[in-house]
């Protein structure tokens, strides 16, 4: 139902949020609280992200195997 990305797709998105990252950095630290908070959280969900299945969803299912 959901499909893993491959290692290269991985690595190729953790590299673009971290150039996201550092040509963003001057920006950032002029922009207000909420805008920055809102950049910062979709460069996490980007960096995490390595299925199709939503983010939330593999936390849930990585919490619910914990136990």
């Amino acid at each position: 139902m959901y499909t893993q990305f491959s290692v290269a797709s991985i690595i190729s998105r953790r590299v673009y949020v971290i150039l996201l990252g550092l040509v963003c950095l001057p920006v950032l630290l002029l922009m207000p609280i909420n805008k920055r908070t809102r950049l910062t959280s979709y460069m996490y969900r980007c960096w995490s992200q390595t299925s199709t299945k939503p983010l939330w969803l593999s936390r849930l299912d990585h919490g619910a195997s914990r136990r």
